[in-house]
């Protein structure tokens, strides 16, 4: 089975319905979550796509991915869908703290954690 057909069955939408029923209990929205939800929003596409807009809906989801590791958490939740955006819900790798676009996730994890490290 190609990834991309495995893309297909992750568990889009029981994280789909994450975001509103935070919302909805009176939670605030923060700018990671606002961006998430763009980025699930474009990994749908990107996984419906055909093979002519599947690179450029790739590079799409991609700019997003980027922009939401890099926009500072507001709380630990932030953490953690920084976490299963970049990846992919646990099945993608999360590189070293040296590669640039997690250096913030790894001093917002290490903030998080403190001396237990």
């Amino acid at each position: 089975m190609k990834r991309r057909d495995l893309m297909r069955l992750a568990p889009a939408a029981l994280v789909a319905t994450a975001t509103p029923a935070v919302v909805a209990a009176g939670v605030e929205e923060t700018p990671v979550m606002r961006l998430f939800r763009k980025w699930k929003a474009a990994d749908a596409a990107f996984i419906a796509a055909d093979e002519a807009d599947a690179d450029r809906l790739h590079d799409v989801r991609w700019n997003i991915e980027t922009r939401l590791i890099n926009t500072p958490s507001q709380n630990m939740k932030d953490v953690l869908i920084k976490l299963n955006a970049w990846t992919y819900f646990g099945d993608g790798d999360l590189e070293g703290k040296f590669n640039p676009h997690l250096e913030m996730f790894w001093a917002e994890a290490q903030a998080l954690i403190g001396d237990a490290a």
